[in-house]
């Protein structure tokens, strides 16, 4: 089996020292999510997570042990500096993993068939233009190097990897290569029914046109954008996306299997970065589909994060506290007087609006109901809308009587 994180121990972070999480260590591959306030301690856990792993991918043993040995053993080093630093990240968290008694991770790390990436919390996205076609081993050698803030430089080559998979696509087709062409089917398939799932749009698909190296999403409703014309949102949204699916291209086919689904850790930092609250209930039930072998390690302040996925443990920082599984399914407006503390579910404005609402009826004056109407209109929900109404016209009844 897959060596997934089964227990992370937390030794100094800031504010978050000397614990564990999950309590009860692993048995099987399962989520890990990392809620509390800021400043607990959220970004720099999964820093240090992200150092070991990284280390890990280059040298199949303990990274601290051999940073700690290397320094020993050259005090006066130009890099001491640097390695004193990776140390002290090193040591904020020491991990367990599923199956492992000893340093040595066993043979499925060893391969490096799996996906290891770290998406920061303020990702930059930018699709370059694409002028021509470039050598895929560049790609192949740019995921075997350590990943440092990775996801800004692959979402910049985005095009030009799909750019390149459609004339390598065409070349594949003029050869008769079919089981080429088939893989290659297999990619844009997964990639446009990602973006229907993105956009909410069953008929959306993908055009490729190749006087401009330039790819079109067309919508259902006749709209035609390119992906630098995508708002924010949906940019941060695809270049996750992107980012994994490229990955797992290259690991199927450096293993000539299009069918593979390769095992994995992959960290996540406020994924609701960027994200409208739909798409935040959306972004981690689309990875966990797209890749089933891959673990997820996330840090968020969302409730729509947290209620989101499936087969994941919920880790508050602030409080140390495991949050129950129930919690998981619960709705948005549950989470947020359970777990986030807040007296409702609604906002400060709602809140006043309800309460003046409530004063009315108590005085049974109709007109004043009508006065909250007229003044917040516009911050009424057609539900609160429809109640206040309903109110006016049962007091005005009751006066009539």
């Amino acid at each position: 089996m897959f060596p997934y994180i089964s227990q992370i121990k937390v030794n100094n972070c800031h504010t978050s020292k000397n614990f564990v999480f999950p309590e009860i260590e692993l048995e099987e591959k399962r989520h890990i999510v990392l809620t509390g306030l800021n400043g607990s301690g959220k970004t720099t856990i999964l820093n240090s997570i992200a150092s070991h792993l990284e280390n890990r991918k280059q040298a199949n043993f303990d990274p601290l042990r051999k940073l700690k040995a290397t320094l020993s053993n050259n005090p006066s080093h130009p890099h001491v500096k640097q390695w004193q630093n990776e140390i002290e990240n090193l040591e904020n968290v020491s991990l367990k993993f599923l199956n492992v008694t000893n340093e040595f991770l066993g043979e499925d790390w060893d391969s490096k068939d799996y996906v290891i990436s770290f998406f920061k919390a303020h990702r930059r996205v930018k699709f370059d233009d694409v002028s021509t076609v470039t050598k895929e081993q560049d790609f192949i050698d740019f995921y075997m190097k350590p990943k440092n803030d990775r996801v800004e430089v692959t979402s910049q080559k985005l095009k030009q990897y799909l750019v390149n998979k459609k004339v390598y696509e065409a070349f594949d087709f003029m050869e008769s290569k079919a089981n080429n062409t088939n893989q290659n089917k297999i990619f844009f398939d997964q990639l446009e029914n990602s973006l229907k799932t993105i956009f909410g749009d069953k008929k959306l698909f993908l055009e490729f046109y190749k006087e401009d190296f330039e790819f079109f999403v067309n919508f259902e409703d006749g709209r035609k954008i390119t992906l630098n014309q995508l708002s924010e949102g949906f940019s941060a949204f695809l270049s996750i996306i992107i980012d994994l699916i490229i990955n797992v291209d290259l690991i199927r086919k450096s293993n000539n299997d299009f069918k593979f689904d390769p095992n994995g850790i992959v960290l996540i930092d406020e994924p609701e970065t960027h994200f409208h609250l739909s798409m935040q209930y959306e972004i981690l039930p689309l990875i966990s589909t797209l890749f089933p072998n891959i673990q997820l390690i996330v840090a968020t302040h969302s409730p729509a994060i947290i209620s989101s996925l499936k087969n994941a443990v919920v880790y508050d920082l602030t409080s140390k506290n495991e949050v129950s599984d129930w919690l998981l399914g619960s709705s948005f407006s549950e989470l947020m007087i359970t777990h986030f503390g807040l007296d409702n579910e609604f906002s400060p404005i709602a809140d006043k609006i309800i309460g003046d609402v409530r004063n009315a009826i108590i005085e049974k004056n109709p007109q004043k109901l009508k006065d909250i109407l007229l003044v917040n209109q516009k911050y009424l929900t057609p539900s609160l809308r429809l109640e206040i109404e309903s109110q006016v016209i049962d007091l005005e009844s009751k006066l009539q009587e």
